[in-house]
């Protein structure tokens, strides 16, 4: 298997979409399994859905298709109300929801060693992780230019969540990001009360990661693969 990150071609040959079930609501994801069983999981969330994000985000599949190449079983998912996902915009609670069930979905796969669950979270899904961690118990998250204060949110619904998070936690950010400022990650790293956490600022990297995507995709397969003890 190649371990190029824009390997598309083996992934994409794999990849198998699935449904997904959220408080009565069916989402839709894509889900890539390894050739090996008992492999670690790791489950994707996409931006705000209601400023277009998607699990089509570049950024998702870039890491998704790294992840695969290294060995990880992954799945990305919509969130309700975007593509084929039921319902409508959940003011962020539904969407804590939603990212319950995909990890649950991916933690209960046979594939997969359930014991070791990673999430990663862009932006708007940065802060979900966040806020689902408590509920979910991942082995390791992960959140790149998460927000810790969204537009049709109740507020205070990430920010009070963010010190139960139980597990290792890589809060990654852009310093020139010009959408979430650098103090909203700071915030979230000194907010988190886990023993292990950490807090990396990229020079010269935007919101959307313009050509420094490359640059972080190893160093969050590192952590990831530490915590997971997956070498």
């Amino acid at each position: 298997m190649s371990t190029s990150y824009g390997d598309k071609v083996t992934t994409k040959s794999r990849e198998q979409p699935v449904s997904i079930e959220s408080h009565q609501l069916t989402l839709e994801g894509v889900l890539i399994l390894t050739e090996k069983v008992n492999q670690p999981g790791l489950v994707l969330c996409h931006p705000h859905p209601l400023f277009g994000g998607s699990m089509d985000d570049s950024r998702l599949i870039a890491i998704q298709q790294a992840a695969v190449a290294k060995g990880f079983n992954t799945l990305r998912f919509n969130y309700r109300g975007v593509g084929k996902s039921q319902g409508q915009f959940g003011q962020g609670i539904g969407e804590i929801q939603d990212t319950i069930a995909a990890v649950k979905f991916l933690r209960n796969h046979p594939h997969t060693d359930s014991t070791r669950i990673s999430l990663l979270g862009y932006s708007f899904g940065g802060s979900m992780s966040l806020a689902a961690a408590m509920d979910v118990t991942p082995a390791a998250l992960v959140t790149i230019s998460a927000p810790l204060r969204l537009p049709d949110l109740e507020p205070g619904l990430v920010k009070d969540a963010i010190r139960y998070v139980p597990c290792p936690t890589y809060v990654v950010h852009g310093q020139d990001d010009d959408s979430v400022n650098l103090v909203e990650a700071e915030t979230i790293y000194a907010l988190l009360q886990v023993e292990e956490k950490y807090l990396r600022v990229i020079k010269g990297a935007n919101h959307f990661w313009t050509r420094r995507l490359n640059h972080i995709i190893p160093m969050i397969l590192a952590f990831l693969s530490d915590k997971l003890n997956f070498k």
